[in-house]
């Protein structure tokens, strides 16, 4: 499998853990682990900056998983995890769940969808990937609101409209932190 096949589905499943983990256990609970996994990212992303030999091991070490540029700059799994941490700060636990949801698996799709289709781009990103996190939003939303595990359908589907947008617009922050915290203050701020 192509590394960049190994970081999406290592994206998938590792990005779900944290909203699944959300639906069993209590915000306050989250937010203690996700504190000390951020506290470790931030430590490990320092220490690569300020060693070029343990950039070098730490990169050897997670080369399936990272984005060429990961090299040199903080890893999108960073942003992820301090973007989720988040989350679960400023939203209902059931709108964290869902953002989180919504950018674990929403963006390996319109990843793998927007390479394997070409045609027009905006930017770097495909209105074919887009339809497909949409696509996969909705279903999220479904089996969300189906469980009773998150708010109204509608806000959920704003929200995934939010997040499809964010995902598709070229702005220069990384878009494992605005996809969730933007979809969630979305939803969030929605009169429910």
């Amino acid at each position: 499998m192509p590394p960049s096949n190994w970081r999406k589905l290592f994206h998938v499943l590792a990005g779900s853990i944290i909203p699944v983990m959300g639906i069993f256990v209590s915000s306050q609970i989250m937010v203690n682990v996700l504190l000390v996994i951020s506290g470790l990212a931030i430590l490990s992303e320092t220490a690569r900056f300020t060693s070029p030999s343990i950039n070098k091991g730490l990169v050897r070490l997670f080369k399936p998983l990272l984005k060429p540029a990961d090299v040199y700059q903080v890893t999108s799994a960073t942003y992820m995890v301090i973007a989720a941490l988040g989350c679960f700060l400023l939203f209902d636990k059931s709108i964290a769940v869902a953002a989180l949801l919504f950018l674990s698996v929403g963006d390996p799709v319109a990843s793998l969808t927007g390479i394997r289709m070409s045609g027009f781009r905006i930017g770097k990103k495909s209105p074919r990937g887009s339809i497909a996190f949409f696509i996969v939003t909705i279903c999220l939303s479904l089996v969300l609101w189906g469980m009773g595990i998150a708010h109204p359908l509608w806000a959920l589907i704003i929200g995934g409209a939010v997040a499809t947008s964010v995902e598709l617009a070229p702005v220069p922050l990384d878009d494992n932190a605005t996809i969730p915290l933007v979809s969630g203050a979305a939803i969030s701020i929605l009169p429910i």
